[in-house]
């Protein structure tokens, strides 16, 4: 079985998360892919404005929807779970007990420093590795594919780098809409901006 794995924060999931997992599924094909949001971020301040467990239900609504409902996705708490910090080599162990053709999901920023994350080397021996280019210029993809020859010849890991167009959008761009009171139409889907609006979430007061 062909495992994917994605994982992030994801505070809160936006239509460029959706556009990424949509992309993985159609280039590499994985019998399930799982998404796993983080319980504490090893790379990032932990956000005051949202739990944990707001963060897997909005990504479970948003994979509900039926533009990106998919039988082979499972939204999994995981890291949640399993406490302390999200560490990705853990994650690839753990389900690496499923299967050992695992692929990670990740973007350029992440990708051109997997080697410098805790146990990195592990991570690239362990599994293949798709990276989605986040800002779709070719400086980014040249730096990408140095770094994949890179990674090839010192970890033999199979790197995937398909074409694929970005959405302008990010967490913190569609917090900061939301802190201020503006429209997110287009950048996440309406279900999950009611779920924030009805829990409070992103507001600072």
């Amino acid at each position: 079985m062909r495992i994917g794995i994605y994982g992030g924060t994801f505070g809160p999931v936006h239509n460029g998360h959706l556009r990424a997992a949509m992309t993985f599924l159609q280039v590499c094909k994985p019998d399930r892919l799982y998404i796993l949001p983080t319980a504490i971020p090893p790379h990032k301040a932990a956000s005051a404005l949202d739990t944990p467990s707001h963060r897997l239900e909005m990504l479970r609504l948003a994979f509900s929807e039926p533009e990106y409902a998919d039988d082979r996705i499972t939204v999994s708490d995981y890291e949640q779970t399993r406490g302390g910090k999200s560490y990705t080599v853990l994650t690839l162990e753990h389900f690496r007990t499923e299967s050992d053709d695992v692929t990670l999901l990740c973007g350029t920023d992440m990708f051109l420093t997997l080697a410098d994350w805790y146990r990195g080397g592990d991570i690239l021996r362990m599994a293949s590795v798709c990276c989605l280019c986040r800002e779709g210029n070719a400086e980014e993809r040249t730096r990408a594919v140095q770094k994949a020859e890179e990674y090839r010849a010192r970890y033999n890991t199979r790197i995937h780098l398909p074409s694929f167009e970005p959405l302008p959008v990010s967490s913190t761009e569609i917090r900061r809409r939301i802190a201020a009171g503006e429209d997110t139409s287009g950048l996440m889907p309406a279900c999950v901006r009611a779920y924030i609006d009805a829990n409070g979430l992103y507001r600072i007061s």
